[in-house]
């Protein structure tokens, strides 16, 4: 930026501050809805506790410190609480930077939405586990320790910038525009060494169970048949799925699955399910989709703030990085289709996330052409990675790895091979890819062993993770003591349909016992001494009926010898009666 445009500048740096919350709604949406508020208040962690330490001691290691430790990083003391950049006079701030001309700030301002980001995408692979006060600790010592260190080694005078010792020895600058390797590549595998000590998300395995029963015919469930009692079958089946891992096949129509929580208990009552025990599905795809969008339209900012006031570098940077994340998310999309038949949200959202991680290091570099094919191969190689068991395995823990991390790895090493001006397939020339590997080196191996030892310190003195039975209950409400979301109404809902249900099995089972004891009196077989028997009853009832006839008919003659005329009505009455 120079110094004709401050308001372009801060801008710039308002855009890259919007895309932490993107991160958060992208990455919450993909988790479990009882993380949805932890996942938000890791975002709101990120930015609280490195604007302090960027402000304290972070700026001036990273950009206005002296270099120490040959290049590694810069003093602490020299912009101790930005005193390089703020300085009042009669109240106006009045400090320019040398190097773009702004007032001191606005850089500090931009850099430090940047090192948020960075900070934000590591809660990828640990929202739903972690300590929210444990969280905090890490993210103070994680940017004093490794980002600001490796800001300082790649643009801020350091050992890998334009002058640096590296750069010097091969005698071609290393490349890397908008912070590849300290936005995506240091999170990336800050993350991966996280989860390696601490493990993926808790696993609490589903099978997924089968109800069947003719009787829900009446439910508008279906024509299945009916096996055992409904009732023990349910709530056994519910015990089975917290102890096994195995999925049993069904054609029946009836199926169950969701989450043991009470909140997913509700989100799951919505859809028609009972709930299960580990459902790593996203509970809210349109979150995802909006928190790409957000950050697709903050990463613009990000590509005008690195741009150092070039017009022309800034509208091209912006063309090249949309045009990769377009193409990662259609090369994704496709993959997706050949994998699984349709091509889902979730996965278009990741395509576009892919495509920008590629593009931080690349964008201002390379043609249309190569931005193009930069995410075609980012999006294939981003899906298969994400759906592969080495990363699948971690239940879409190590998503930031298999995306943002894998992505920016190619972008960085696509300089040194698509680069106009420099790259191996433009010119022939090796040393630029030679200047990205070196960077791309020292990225992984200084992240990945200072936030390894970092997480494992931690780990030892504090302890990571919540108790697993936290972790079961959900974490938003173990650490933050709120819910996302309100489902007792639903929960309850669901509750009453289905004691409902129940009702309706039981009476459709009353109903068929019956009609099965009917069945079996209409088709009773008798033997013939039982027959003899019955016979004989009946042969007897019928004597005692002929005896009670005649003793009838004595006592008529009787009455009419009397000569009583009267009598003429009781004894037609009487040979009525008989």
């Amino acid at each position: 930026m120079t110094a004709m445009d401050p308001q372009w500048a801060l801008l710039a740096a308002a855009l890259v501050f919007i895309i932490t919350p993107g991160i958060a709604l992208f990455y919450g949406g993909r988790e479990r809805a009882t993380s949805m508020v932890n996942m938000m208040m890791l975002s709101a962690g990120a930015i609280a506790v490195t604007t302090i330490v960027w402000t304290l001691w972070g700026w001036s290691m990273a950009f206005a410190g002296k270099d120490m430790i040959g290049g590694v990083v810069g003093d602490p003391v020299s912009g101790l609480l930005l005193r390089d950049s703020m300085v009042a006079d009669h109240g106006i701030f009045t400090s320019m930077d040398a190097n773009t001309g702004l007032a001191g700030g606005i850089p500090a301002a931009f850099r430090l939405a940047c090192a948020v980001v960075a900070v934000a995408l590591i809660t990828g692979a640990l929202a739903g586990r972690v300590r929210y006060a444990i969280w905090l600790i890490f993210v103070a010592v994680w940017v004093t320790l490794v980002f600001a260190p490796l800001a300082h080694m790649v643009c801020g005078g350091g050992l890998l910038s334009p002058n640096g010792a590296i750069s010097q020895a091969l005698g071609i600058q290393v490349h890397d525009f908008a912070g590849g390797s300290l936005l995506h590549v240091a999170a990336a595998v800050s993350a991966l060494s996280i989860v390696l000590i601490i493990g993926g998300h808790a696993h609490f395995p589903l099978k997924k169970f089968v109800l069947s029963t003719k009787s829900l015919t009446a439910l508008g469930v279906g024509n299945i048949e009916h096996k055992g009692n409904l009732v023990r079958a349910l709530w056994s089946e519910v015990a089975k799925s917290n102890k096994t891992n195995n999925a049993a096949d069904s054609s029946a129509d009836f199926k169950t699955k969701g989450d043991s929580s009470l909140s997913n208990a509700g989100e799951s009552a919505v859809s028609g399910h009972l709930p299960a025990a580990s459902s790593r599905a996203p509970h809210n795809v349109p979150f995802i989709v909006l928190g790409i969008f957000i950050i697709w339209f903050g990463w613009l900012g990000l590509m005008i703030g690195s741009s150092a006031g070039l017009p022309g570098v800034a509208g091209y940077a912006w063309v090249s990085s949309t045009i990769t994340a377009s193409a990662s998310m259609l090369a994704w999309g496709v993959t997706e289709r050949l994998r699984s038949g349709c091509f889902s949200a979730v996965g278009a959202a990741s395509g576009i996330m892919a495509g920008l991680a590629a593009s931080a290091a690349a964008a201002d570099v390379i043609a249309p052409l190569w931005a193009v094919i930069l995410g075609v191969i980012v999006g294939v190689a981003t899906c298969l990675a994400t759906h592969s068991k080495t990363f699948s395995r971690y239940d879409g823990a190590l998503h930031v790895v298999s995306v943002n991390g894998i992505a920016a790895f190619i972008g960085i090493l696509a300089v040194g091979l698509f680069a106009d001006a420099s790259g191996l397939l433009s010119t022939g020339d090796w040393h630029q890819l030679i200047a990205q590997i070196c960077l791309l080196a020292i990225t992984i191996l200084y992240a990945g062993a200072v936030s390894a030892l970092l997480a494992f310190g931690l780990e030892k003195l504090f302890g990571w993770r919540i108790s697993e039975a936290k972790e079961r209950k959900g974490v938003d409400l173990a650490d933050q003591g709120e819910r996302a979301y309100d489902f007792s109404s639903i929960a309850q809902a669901r509750a009453g349909s289905v004691a409902e249900a129940v009702e309706a099995v039981e009476a459709a089972e009353a109903a068929e016992a019956a009609e099965a004891a009917e069945a079996a009196d209409s088709n009773v077989e008798l033997s013939e001494e039982q027959i003899e028997a019955v016979q004989e009853a009946i042969n007897a009832q019928e004597e005692s009926d002929l005896n009670v006839k005649d003793e009838s008919k004595e006592d008529t003659g009787e009455s009419d010898d009397s000569g009583d005329d009267s009598s003429d009505k009781p004894k037609d009455e009487s040979k009525k009666s008989n």
